[in-house]
């Protein structure tokens, strides 16, 4: 067993792909962070780990502070290679502020990491990871979706800022105008409009090889219960699949249990579970 991380995002992309591509919805996060790096539409700094055996790459992980390290979802048992990340981690001192990554994995860094070093880990949010194949029809009501422009800036802002709120998720709320601004600059936020009014939003994270994941899926209270999250999300799931994508994926609160409902209904079927982990010092 070898630990590398030296590589850059595209160097360590070339080597860690084939084994993400095993799940590749399930890996879109670190897919997608380490495709907009290789493309240049992503700044700042990228951590990297990547162990082998022989030739192989058989596990990695990923941070780009100041986000949380990324566990990925890999076939088979990958109890000793991250383990031996986690101890890796601990003995560079590495800053560790948590873990996201599918269940079996991030339980068992938690147990090792807790016991390296006594933290405390706080279950942030448990997501369901769904994938789309085909998309089932639904019943259609008027409206459109568009992609958003500068001329929606500020609604996109405040929108922003509230979905950060209720997902709980204070580094959205921040960021609030550099997400808007850089979502409208590349074309990935699409609003559902009815009658010319905004009245629902829904983004598209990243790509992988062959699917898109969505996410930002918001619609204000004064429009929610009539359907419009529903329509924004069948609509930019169809228009990604006609773009060529072979599958959509998007993650879910499991404890909204509306939300994984309105998803199952267009076609979307969860394949694994996502957990997020904050460590706090004791």
């Amino acid at each position: 067993m070898i630990i590398h991380n030296d590589e850059s995002p595209k160097e360590f992309l070339s080597k860690v792909e084939p084994l993400l591509l095993e799940k590749e919805a399930e890996n879109n996060l670190p897919l997608g962070v380490l495709e907009r790096f290789v493309l240049g539409r992503e700044e700042g700094s990228c951590y990297t780990l990547r162990i082998t055996e022989g030739d192989k790459t058989e596990y990695m992980a990923l941070r780009t502070p100041p986000h949380l390290w990324i566990l990925p979802s890999v076939r088979g048992d990958a109890t000793p290679y991250i383990k031996a990340a986690a101890r890796y981690f601990y003995n560079h001192e590495y800053e560790v502020p948590g873990v996201i990554g599918d269940e079996k994995s991030t339980a068992v860094f938690v147990e090792e990491w807790t016991q390296l070093t006594a933290v405390t880990p706080q279950v942030h949010v448990q997501q369901g990871v769904h994938r789309l194949d085909e998309l089932n029809d639904i019943p259609q009501s008027s409206g459109k979706l568009q992609a958003a422009d500068m001329s929606h800036h500020s609604i996109v802002k405040e929108w922003m800022t509230q979905f950060g709120k209720e997902t709980n998720e204070p580094l959205v709320v921040e960021r609030a105008a550099e997400l808007t601004d850089s979502l409208i600059r590349d074309q990935r936020l699409f609003l559902w409009l009815v009658d010319g009014t905004p009245v629902s939003m829904a983004g598209r994270a990243r790509t992988t090889k062959n699917g898109a994941t969505i996410n930002a899926v918001f619609t204000p209270d004064s429009f929610k219960k009539r359907g419009y999250a529903t329509q924004a999300v069948w609509h930019l799931t169809k228009d990604l699949l006609q773009k060529g994508y072979s599958f959509c994926s998007l993650y879910t609160d499991l404890a909204n249990p509306t939300s994984n409902s309105i998803y199952r209904k267009i076609g979307y079927n969860k394949i694994s579970d996502s957990i997020v982990y904050h460590f706090h010092k004791n």
